[in-house]
């Protein structure tokens, strides 16, 4: 969950889930937060982290497992994406062709060794 960070109205989720019951696999969901890109603030992060604590809270009667992941300090979350996506059978992601996220896809992709889906929010546009 990038930058449709709700478990409502959520094109890449709908896809995961989707993948999840046709893979009979389980469904992981990570929401992380960089400290360093560009527009970060206090102000954005604690909004952030209030809806991630209420994706907790809507996660937790299902059987996903919800992953908040908020980076401590700069690159200390490097890695972490690969090392869950190469244990998936699918990565899910959002897309959005502004700020920062087609550069964190196009770096997602080369990382990842395993198949990407990019859904568009407004209709289910992937990108692989």
């Amino acid at each position: 969950m990038t930058s449709a960070r709700r478990t409502r109205s959520n094109f890449a989720l709908q896809r995961a889930i989707e993948m999840s019951n046709t893979l009979g696999r389980p469904l992981v969901v990570l929401e992380a937060l960089r400290c360093d890109y560009p527009c970060a603030s206090d102000r954005l992060h604690r909004f952030i982290m209030e809806g991630m604590a209420a994706n907790a809270a809507a996660f937790k009667p299902t059987q996903a497992l919800y992953y908040p992941y908020v980076e401590p300090s700069r690159g200390h979350g490097r890695g972490l994406l690969r090392a869950l996506g190469d244990r998936a059978a699918v990565v899910i992601a959002d897309w959005y062709p502004s700020f920062f996220i087609p550069h964190m896809l196009d770096a997602a992709a080369r990382q990842l060794q395993t198949r990407l889906e990019a859904v568009a929010p407004t209709k289910r546009a992937i990108r692989s």
